[in-house]
Formats: structure tokens, sequence, C-alpha cells
């Protein structure tokens, strides 16, 4: 066993970030993008549109313009809006500014955080993707999750290592939209926190580096969403039954995830969207997913090249996306066959 372990490790240290040239790189990538400080359209007949918060800086290159590396602490937010068969990265001073421009505050709101393998244009194509096929405003909080200067193993430890500088940066944003939300200035929609892999570092290091007040002082999210979480799972419990800003919480997990095979291989580490044990929150529906999706990881969004999404997959995360609460009791879901834990979602 040991030799395999060794043998499987040595091939993923040797891989490339990906077999083939990291697409989202490619100039025609690059292109869909339109870099403005300023704008002519009308925004509001704008069909699709994001808030982009990001810890990158802006570079010299008039076509990829924005780093792979993280900045010197100093954020920038984007409205990012759909016009005339590109996507217009519209740089304002501030995170008032950007929710300012959203057309249609009154939708409900997602303010998401992605995890590995993200450089802006995959960032701002999964916001987009998340915006349209799920009709929700989106606050994306962007971070660096991976370089084209590195192989996979490089890129991993360089993923995981801002993934758990986030909540430094991101604390400060989450005060703010927490002041937002409850002022009114966001509309009257429902509002939900979607972690996706590696970017549930934000919420753990949160609650482990003690800066959960005054996210804590009172109820204001109406889900929270842990979705095939990049963590560890150990003692988990410990850490998420602290979180009591949220009316509801979701840890989605898959015991057959193909992709987080690899972190408990390097970290030797259960990760909390693969391996579950006890003792689990009560403060959390724990749903494995595998019965429908396989070895799938990023199962919320139909995205490029992929099969759709299943159609009972995609009701059950409009549902939490929209910030609606999942009825267990359905016909939908039964105790979990992976020792237990939650429910499974049945086909």
């Amino acid at each position: 066993m040991y030799r395999l372990i060794t043998i499987l490790l040595l091939i993923f240290i040797s891989l490339p970030a990906y077999s083939q040239e990291y697409p989202f790189n490619k100039e025609a990538w690059w292109a869909r993008l339109v870099f403005e400080k300023n704008y002519k359209t009308d925004l509001s007949k704008v069909d699709t549109s994001i808030v982009v918060v990001t810890n990158r800086f802006v570079t010299k290159d008039s076509l990829r313009f924005m780093s792979e590396i993280r900045g010197e602490g100093e954020l920038l937010y984007f409205f990012v809006y759909a016009h005339a068969g590109r996507w217009h990265v519209l740089q304002v001073a501030n995170l008032e500014k950007a929710i300012g421009l959203v057309p249609h505050k009154n939708k409900d709101w997602v303010v998401y955080t992605e995890g590995m393998g993200k450089i802006f244009t995959a960032e701002v194509n999964r916001g987009m993707m998340m915006a349209s096929q799920h009709d929700v405003n989106v606050i994306m909080l962007d971070y660096p999750s991976i370089t084209t200067t590195k192989k996979q193993l490089g890129n991993y430890l360089f993923a995981i290592s801002n993934a758990r500088q986030t909540y430094k940066d991101y604390v400060p944003v989450l005060d703010t939209i927490q002041a937002y939300k409850l002022s009114g200035r966001m509309g009257n929609g429902n509002l939900s926190l979607f972690f996706h892999s590696m970017g549930n570092y934000l919420l753990r290091q949160t609650v482990k580096k003690k800066k959960l007040e005054p996210l804590n002082d009172v109820v204001w999210v109406d889900n929270i969403v842990l979705n095939a979480p990049c963590v560890p799972q150990a003692r988990h419990a410990k850490w998420l039954n602290k979180v009591v800003f949220a009316e509801n919480i979701y840890v989605q997990y898959n015991p057959e995830d193909k992709t987080l095979f690899w972190p408990e291989l390097i970290n030797k580490k259960r990760q909390l969207g693969r391996r579950l044990r006890r003792p689990l929150s009560p403060n959390a529906h724990y749903v494995n997913f595998n019965k429908l999706v396989g070895e799938e990881h990023s199962y919320f969004i139909t995205l490029r090249q992929k099969q759709p999404i299943p159609k009972e997959v995609w009701n059950y995360y409009n549902t939490v996306l929209h910030g609606r609460q999942v009825d267990f009791n359905h016909g939908k879901y039964s105790t979990s066959a992976y020792n237990g834990i939650g429910y499974d979602m049945l086909p």
C-alpha cells in the first residue's frame, strides 16, 4: 500500500497543472473580457452581471490584464456585465459602487468563493454561469488559486496557501455585505454564502482565527453552503458549531469525489467533502450526492464541455442558492448509505 501511495504521489508531482494548455489563459478567453474604467452601456438593460472583489492586481498587459498572484493587500472592485458578446470588466472605487450598478437588486444574492484552479478569466466564467443559470445576483470573492508557471504539486501548495489567507482580505468585505444587507441596500432578496472546494478555507479560517465577530451578532444570511469542501474533516464540528449567523448550513459531500482524492493523498487527512466522520455539527445538514454525480466534484452549474447536471441536482442547488430551505422529508432523499451521515439524494 505504501509503495502504491508513493507511486501515485510521484505521478501527481510530475504532472503539469493540466494535461493540455490551460484553456482559460488562451488569447481567445482573455479577448472575451474588456477592461474598462468608464462605460457607455445602459446597465439597466444588462442581462447578466456579477460583482467581483479580488486581491489580485492589474498588470500592464493590455490582454492579460489581471495578475495570477496576490497583490499587496489592496482589494479591487469590479462590476462585470455581458454586452455585445463580451464580458465588460468595469473597475469601480468600492463595493458600494459595484452593488449600486447591479440592475435588479431585489433578486436573491449569492456571495461565492471558488476553489483551486482559477485565473481571473475562469473565475469570471464561473460567476457568470452561476448568475445566468440560477438567476441570482453574485458577488465573487476572488483570489489567485492557480498559476500557469507551476506544475500540479506547486499549484496545489500555491492555491492552499492563498486560500488559507483569504480571511485576512475578505472578513472585512463580509462585514460590509452584512451592513448592506441589514440596511436594505442590497434589496429585499435572500442572501446565501457559497464556498466551493478550497474556498471553504475562508469560513474555516475565519472561525479558527477568531474573526467571527461581528458576523455572528445577528442572523443575516439565509443559507451557508459548504460545497465539496477541500478542508480537513477532523474536528470540523468544533468550528462549524460556532457559526450561528445563518438560518441554515448545508455540507455537500461525495465519498467518491476524484478531485478530493489528491488532497487526501498529499496531506494524509480526510477531506470534509469526501470522507466524513463523526462527530457531526447539529447546526448543519449533510447531503451525499454520490448516487447522482458519481466521481464528480463540481456539479452546481453546467460547465463548458461537461454533461448538463441532473435535473434533481440542479433543483437542489437552485433551492439553496436562492436562500430557501431544503425539505428532506420529500421522497427525493433517504438516510445516507455512507455511514448514515445525513441524506442521500436519490436518482
